[in-house]
């Protein structure tokens, strides 16, 4: 018993399947953002110890460099670009099929231009698609995914995290060998005993 559908169910079903397709890849470049950010939201950073070179630096001083790791590595995107699947299918009979989802208000006002009360729905039936491609009955999709350039939430995001980038702090080999061969504070000398007072005990 040949199972028949409708040829815009089927297409609707394709379409579907590559959107949610797209959607799974969108999910997972997300998820590979998220690791790019600590259980606090805040941009994973690395400090570098570079040597400072502006003209106001000691010789020798070196600055604290701070670097998201966002901003290191690129970020792409990928889009089904082109959506190309090979089908065979056997065509069937028409089907007149009951419009659904009409604006009745609308409808009543276009007068003559008002489309028909039911539309015809080409049935077709996947299964028995070899005779379909002896007739030349076939339909061609191709799936292709593509890079493209990233989104502009992206974009703004990377530009904003970009700019926390930079100097946190300047040092000099005599600063760093203090704090390293520092003694530790003497303790605070105890205070001096107040005075006697002379008319105690009169």
């Amino acid at each position: 018993m040949a199972i028949l559908t409708s040829l815009e169910d089927m297409v609707r079903a394709v379409a579907g399947s590559i959107m949610n397709a797209q959607h799974m890849v969108e999910k997972a470049q997300l998820a590979n953002i998220a690791t790019f950010f600590d259980d606090a939201h805040r941009p994973t950073t690395i400090d570098v110890e570079l040597p400072a070179i502006h003209s106001t630096a000691p010789a020798e001083a070196s600055q604290l460099y701070r670097v998201p790791v966002l901003s290191l590595v690129p970020h792409g995107s990928l889009v089904i670009g082109e959506a190309e699947i090979d089908l065979d299918v056997e065509l069937g009979p028409l089907e007149h099929q009951d419009r659904a989802n009409v604006h009745e208000g609308i409808i009543g006002q276009l007068g003559r231009a008002a489309p028909a009360e039911q539309k015809a729905g080409l049935m077709i039936n996947p299964s028995t698609g070899g005779l379909a491609a002896k007739q030349g009955n076939a339909a061609h999709i191709k799936l292709k995914l593509v890079a493209v350039d990233k989104s502009e939430g992206l974009a703004r995001l990377l530009n904003d995290v970009v700019v926390t980038q930079g100097p946190v702090a300047v040092s000099t080999p005599a600063a760093r060998d203090a704090r390293v061969e520092a003694p530790p504070p003497a303790p605070d000398p105890a205070p001096d005993p107040a005075p006697a007072d002379d008319n105690e005990g009169e």
